[in-house]
């Protein structure tokens, strides 16, 4: 009897280390706020005190093109999904933690050369990004402070650069998602 003791106790310490070992990995395994390999859409608005009145407006509406036919779809993958969007005003690349913008137009650019400036107070460039499956954002925090995200369902996300911001060659910005 005195020889089953120590196994029994044996026994008992393993299934119990075990047990705590297989529990930890499990806590561990968050899902990231946005999946690869889904399908996502852009579109962009533009809304400005002088040139819409105020009226959140289609981009596409402001260069007098189709409904619809500036916006973009691509999948999250480890590239750039949307290299020269809109025209070539912007490389946006998105993986599972964040949103990434680079201002790519260059100084005397045709279609942006005469926009390029520190945005005012009341104008606001929206960027719609519509995932085909539901996302787990919860929160974000931007590195500058005149971007913002604004989350309206678990599979629509927009990107709002508002007043402040530096809109030249160059400049850039990360949203960070939660």
């Amino acid at each position: 009897m005195k020889t089953l003791k120590p196994i029994t106790y044996f026994l008992i310490l393993s299934l119990v280390f075990t047990s705590l070992i297989s529990c930890d990995s499990d806590d561990d395994n968050t899902p990231s706020p946005i999946t690869a390999g889904i399908s996502v859409t852009v579109a962009n608005t533009f809304q400005s005190t002088t040139i819409t009145n105020g009226v959140e407006t289609a981009i596409e509406d402001l260069f007098m093109q189709p409904a619809g036919s500036l916006e973009a779809t691509a999948t999250i993958e480890n590239a750039i999904e949307f290299p020269a969007y809109l025209l070539g005003l912007y490389d946006i690349d998105i993986d599972q933690n964040t949103i990434s913008f680079e201002l790519v137009a260059q100084t005397g650019d045709a279609t942006y050369g005469d926009l390029f400036r520190t945005l005012e107070t009341g104008t606001f460039d929206r960027y719609y990004f519509t995932f085909d499956e539901p996302q787990n954002v919860s929160g974000f925090t931007s590195d500058n402070d005149s971007v913002s995200l604004r989350i309206d369902s678990n599979s629509v996300l927009v990107v709002e650069i508002g007043a402040g911001f530096n809109f030249n060659p160059g400049a850039s910005f990360t949203i960070t998602l939660n």
